[in-house]
């Protein structure tokens, strides 16, 4: 035990937070409370960058990647994926069982990729396993069964997402923070849903949107009079 500890830093204890988060999400969606369930998974998420943010201040430890990819294997992959399977049943523990090995996998291949400056390759599993515990709420069946879909091979593949401490989406994350909490305080967790849903979508499309950018600024000058 002491030994362990010695490895053990801060930003560890935050990824042990996103993981009993996750746990929590798990549990809370076997008793059908679907809304807690994938509040839970957001605030493992906001955990899950929580502990990054710390690992660039204080440092890493040895354990630091090896903790944070188990949090995120039950957070983004086991909770989501079983939260899907609770709220609908049938045909989602097929579709789970491939979201989660895809969602593996892109946490293999992160671990043992070189690192890229502003910028992840493939969608991210935090933003993945929001996506999907999100569409939950919003009580389609063949929607969440299609972002399970989507997810898997967006997180397998080789787009170029930013990274979510990208100073550009600090705004974003703001306005969508407040509008959600002020749907929650209203009783209208289809209203927050929504919010978050929509932001999380930005996120999705957020390569496409990029790259239109960037070919437009390279666009050369008109020469029309």
């Amino acid at each position: 035990m002491t030994g362990i500890l010695k490895l053990f830093g801060l930003p560890d204890a935050v990824s042990l937070l996103n993981a009993s988060l996750g746990y929590g999400s798990i549990l809370m969606a076997s008793k059908g409370s679907f809304g807690i369930s994938a509040t839970l998974i957001i605030l493992a998420m906001a955990a899950d960058g929580l502990d990054g943010f710390l690992a660039r201040r204080v440092g890493d430890g040895p354990l630091g990647v090896q903790i944070d990819s188990l949090a995120d294997v039950l957070s983004f992959g086991v909770a989501p994926a079983f939260l899907a399977w609770a709220a609908f049943w049938s045909g989602f523990e097929i579709l789970g069982g491939f979201y989660l090995a895809c969602g593996i996998l892109r946490l293999a291949r992160f671990n043992v990729s070189p690192k890229k400056m502003g910028e992840f390759q493939g969608m991210p599993i935090p933003g993945a396993g929001a996506i999907v515990a999100v569409s939950v709420l919003l009580d389609g069946p063949l929607l969440t069964a299609f972002l399970m879909v989507l997810m898997s091979f967006l997180m397998v593949s080789t787009i170029p997402y930013p990274k979510f401490r990208d100073p550009r989406l600090v705004p974003i994350v703001l306005v969508v923070g407040v509008a959600a909490a002020a749907g929650w305080h209203l009783g209208d967790l289809r209203l927050s849903a929504g919010v978050v849903f929509l932001a999380l979508v930005g996120y999705l499309i957020s390569p496409l949107v990029i790259e239109l950018c960037r070919r437009r600024g390279k666009r050369p000058p008109s020469r029309r009079v």
